[in-house]
């Protein structure tokens, strides 16, 4: 039995119950891996797979057919946090012989909203009292006692500062716990030069153990003319072009070799 996994959409990061931080990821990509997967082992006359799909509450999703169904299982996640926990989680009970990591997720999660004018007066007080020390004034601006309460309605009526910590990275969870999986990683990066693209994609690579990646840049992404390049051992090996060429090709450099 082939596990194959793939993530899908944008993470959501809640602010206070009625706002959200975001990002303009589809899941569209996601979605074409999977259906790539589903005709690649119909054409091949294959039953001994199933698909894991972990995407988000806003990703893209169509029906399957009933022939399709009982080869697919749907996980879904909200925020960075959630798809840490069930990636962790699935790739310490299930063998995945092969991951597309396609999802986008946010690098930052909201800690805390306070209001300018109070802060400036914590800030202000704390200085008179402690000092400049530098830590003092760190750990003020990590956790102000200023702050709105936890899922408290965040007033519109003063300009506020909103504090921000880095999320737990989640690709790297993935060949920790499973280092036989074939991994799939996406860079995406905004202005840059093709070699450029190529050097941050080689990166991603060796950090996380990525077999391959597939890098683009983000004026270069649409449904139809959305392009990139893909990386294997640090070389260029397509250049697909539309979303639906890009998952037919990553899928099909991917399980290469593995018909018996």
């Amino acid at each position: 039995m082939l596990n194959i996994a793939i993530t899908a959409g944008g993470t959501s990061e809640n602010i206070d119950g009625v706002r959200k931080l975001t990002n303009v990821s589809t899941g569209n990509l996601g979605w074409h891996c999977l259906e790539a997967v589903l005709d690649y082992f119909e054409t091949k006359k294959r039953t001994d797979f199933r698909v894991i799909y972990v995407l988000t509450e806003t990703a893209y999703r169509k029906e399957l057919s009933e022939k399709q169904k009982p080869f697919v299982e749907f996980i879904s996640v909200t925020d960075a946090e959630s798809v840490y926990d069930a990636v962790d989680k699935l790739t310490k009970t299930v063998p995945i012989d092969y991951f597309i990591h396609s999802m986008a997720i946010s690098d930052f999660t909201f800690t805390y909203a306070v209001s300018v004018y109070e802060l400036a007066q914590e800030i202000c007080s704390s200085l008179v009292h402690l000092g400049t020390d530098e830590l003092t004034v760190i750990e003020l601006l990590e956790n102000p006692m200023s702050r709105y309460n936890v899922n408290e309605k965040i007033s519109s009526d003063d300009n506020i500062v909103m504090g921000l910590k880095r999320t737990k990275k989640v690709i790297p969870v993935i060949k920790q716990n499973n280092p036989n999986t074939f991994l799939v990683g996406f860079k995406l990066l905004k202005d840059v030069s093709e070699d450029e693209l190529i050097n941050v994609a080689n990166h991603l690579a060796e950090k996380n153990e990525c077999d391959m990646v597939f890098a683009n840049e983000v004026s270069r992404i649409a449904e139809r003319n959305h392009s990139g390049i893909l990386i294997k051992s640090g070389e260029i090996i397509a250049r697909p072009v539309g979303k639906k060429q890009i998952a037919e090709t990553i899928v099909r450099e991917m399980i290469k070799g593995i018909e018996s």
